[in-house]
């Protein structure tokens, strides 16, 4: 420890400049957890006993919790999220009990100018096994039998940094004291609005004057973490329930959480004044679709660009605000996927942005130390989108990965830019979960496509057994489980699987048949391999999706119940057997949900898009009645007569079931689907339909079946 008088100079130096620091400490966990008591004291006294911060453990340790300051709070690591928005003075990562790769992505970005990150690990650390690796050993591994590739670069990195250390065998080491050779920040103004810069004062202004601009065009504002994004967009509503108080004011973001420094910067208003602002989660608020004056999309790069679509045909008058880098999301591939959208959509939408750091200064060591870290700065080299060089697919080794860091960075900066839900824990299990193999399409030597494969299944019938009774639920088999579980087939977790639990194209190449290639690589390999006997995957179903998959050759199996809360969409779960074991439950699976999804479409998937459950009916073994006589009298007289709809029902029913199973899915049937099978109210087909009412309705449905039956 140096002396009182060093440490007060470096740390006044640091809160001087607006930096914020690592501090690494290692040794055996009592030593490193007694230092970091004693530098959490020296920080409280300086700040006139007011620290506030938090201690982070990944896993509870066995044994006393440590005695901590007042003002800084015991953290379990999965409950990181929560402090999105707040501010620290300190942070100490405990990585005796593991390190949490989404909780240092999400809190270093909480840490204030001035403020200390302690890191406490073995010596050597990645010699030992994390006790948070159990989130990555799926059954039957433990945690000390997966690779420790992750914790290996970061220590490598860290030593390479030369970050100000402390080791219990050798003493102090790296050149602590010397921080980037930059002038100290100037002090804070006082800009207008509220505002904290004058980067963010700017941007509240141009917000203000959009909002009554016409024609009515939307806002896409992009910044990176430490600007003032969110709080900018609390700024506008402050100014608008101020002066504008009758403006109904929505915010939607992919967690309420996320949006506290929104709403941070309104708790001083009366109520009267923030009685019309209101925050809806996604998936609500595309279900209800309240009236709006303004919607205000938190984080839109972490929502799905379908999410986001919808969203902007409802409420066109509406801000998009993204981070560009970082852990809550990539606005690169935000705006490669969405903005196209927008300019076909919204032609002449606005883009607004935020450069200057609002938390902390420029070239502050923390915020470059972590991107380095967890790759949140991962940049992907673009394809040229009308190059017709060939791709080349292959298998990709972790060690491989491991080795080369420009081609590391590139894979991952291509899962970040294709996915819009992609965090650092997904970068650890990348480099270290187990059972897991990733094949790379290749163009003129740059990564543009990759597939994720988790092999799945192969449990004993009497683990098997238990699982479908849902008395045991091993760790991971995603796939295995829930079709066992949920799909109601045992032998569905004892088979064995590979599970395509990502699969990706760069947004410029999209639609050249790179996805379905990936997908013929890995049912290659896995027939090779003469002991996988399915193919599979999760997702959140969408028409296009659905058709993706379907023309690959995979069969629907299973659709989830509920919605995700962040999309909105309900899974779907598809198979492809490779033997005939595998094909006879494929077969199995798509007579089940031949037979259940009927049933569920008026209750649990009522509001499951027309246009996914038309290709879904389409695509399994549906057992239709024959129309009779009667039937065919009934259709007519409803077509070209008056006879009322409620006494046709089950002729039209029947008819629709005979279309669906003949693969017809044209969107005339959409109505009849929302109506016959998934008994949505009228009053919504009268919108979807822009009908004035009840006989307009009737009319056009009379009509429609006219020109169906013709």
């Amino acid at each position: 420890m140096p002396s009182e008088t060093t440490l007060i100079n470096w740390l006044q130096d640091l809160e001087k400049r607006r930096f914020r620091q690592l501090l690494w400490l290692r040794g055996d966990a009592g030593w490193c957890r007694a230092a970091a008591l004693q530098w959490l004291a020296r920080m409280q006294q300086l700040q006139d006993d007011s620290l506030k911060g938090c201690w982070v453990q990944a896993v509870t340790p066995a044994g006393e919790l440590p005695d901590l300051p007042t003002g800084v709070e015991l953290l379990p690591a999965s409950r990181a999220r929560h402090r999105l928005g707040s501010e620290q003075q300190v942070l100490v990562f405990d990585a005796f009990t593991g390190l949490h790769p989404d909780a240092l992505g999400a809190l270093s970005g909480t840490l204030q100018a001035g403020g200390l990150l302690l890191l406490l690990t073995p010596e050597p650390w990645s010699s030992q096994p994390d006790p948070d690796y159990r989130r990555l050993a799926h059954w039957p591994y433990e945690p000390e039998q997966l690779s420790c590739h992750f914790l290996q670069r970061c220590e490598h990195l860290l030593l390479a940094a030369d970050v100000p250390r402390w080791s219990q065998s050798q003493g102090q080491q790296g050149n602590w004291w010397q921080l980037p050779a930059v002038a100290a920040a100037s002090a804070s103004g006082h800009w207008p609005l509220g505002a904290a810069s004058e980067d963010q004062a700017r941007l509240v202004q141009q917000l203000l004057e959009w909002v009554g601009q016409k024609p009515v065009v939307p806002v896409v504002v992009t910044a990176n973490r430490g600007r003032g994004k969110s709080g900018a967009l609390g700024l506008l509503l402050r100014a608008l329930a101020l002066h504008e108080p009758q403006k109904k004011l929505l915010i939607t973001a992919p967690s309420r959480e996320a949006s506290d420094a929104v709403f941070a910067r309104l708790q001083d208003l009366p109520p009267e004044r923030t009685a019309q602002i209101g925050f809806v989660a996604p998936d609500a608020l595309l279900q209800t679709l309240p009236t709006a004056d303004l919607l205000l999309v938190d984080e839109a790069a972490a929502l799905p660009v379908p999410v986001l679509q919808q969203l902007l045909q409802h409420y066109p008058r509406s801000v998009f605000a993204t981070t560009q880098q970082g852990y809550e999301g990539n606005g690169r591939g935000f705006a490669l996927r969405f903005t196209r959208h927008l300019d076909q959509q919204a032609p002449g939408w606005l883009s607004l942005t935020l450069r200057q750091p609002l938390r902390w200064a420029a070239l502050d060591p923390l915020e470059r130390l972590t991107d380095r870290l967890l790759l949140l700065d991962a940049e992907v080299v673009d394809p040229a989108p009308d190059s017709i060089t060939s791709i080349q697919i292959q298998w990709l080794d972790r060690q491989q990965l491991l080795a080369d860091e420009s081609l590391l960075s590139q894979v991952f900066g291509l899962l970040v830019l294709a996915h819009y839900r992609t965090t650092p824990d997904d970068f650890r299990q990348l480099l270290d979960a187990p059972d897991l193999q990733l094949a790379c399409a290749w163009q003129d030597q740059h990564p543009v496509g990759l597939v994720l494969v988790q092999q799945e299944g192969g449990f004993d019938a009497e683990l098997a057994a238990a699982i479908f009774m849902g008395q045991r639920r091993p760790q991971g088999h995603l796939l295995a489980q829930s079709l066992t579980f949920h799909g109601g087939f045992v032998q569905a977790a004892q088979l064995h699987w590979w599970r395509v639990q990502r699969i990706l194209v760069h947004p410029l190449l999209q639609g050249r048949g790179i996805g379905l290639a990936l997908l013929d690589f890995v049912q290659q390999q896995a027939q090779q391999n003469q002991g996988i006997d399915l193919l599979g995957s999760s997702f959140g179903v969408t028409e296009s999706l659905l058709a993706f998959w379907s023309k690959a050759g995979y069969a629907s199996a299973r659709v989830g119940i509920t919605r995700d809360q962040a999309s909105g969409e309900h899974t779907l779960q598809v198979v492809k057997g490779l033997t005939e074991a595998g094909q006879a439950l494929q077969q199995a699976l798509q007579q089940r949900l031949a037979e259940t999804l009927p049933e569920l479409l008026p209750l649990a998937l009522q509001q499951l898009p027309a246009t996914v459950v038309a290709p879904l009916l389409a695509g399994l073994p549906l057992a239709c009645e024959p129309l009779n006589a009667q039937d065919q009298q009934e259709l007519q007289a409803y077509a070209v007569g008056h006879r009322p709809l409620a006494l046709t029902r089950t002729a039209l029913k029947r008819w629709l079931m005979l279309q669906l199973q003949q693969g017809l899915t044209a969107p005339s049937l959409y109505p009849w689907i929302q109506l016959l099978l998934q008994q949505q109210h009228e009053t919504l087909l009268e919108q979807q339909l822009g009908c004035s009412g009840k006989k307009e309705l009737d009319r056009c449905l009379r009509g429609q079946l006219k020109a169906l039956l013709q």
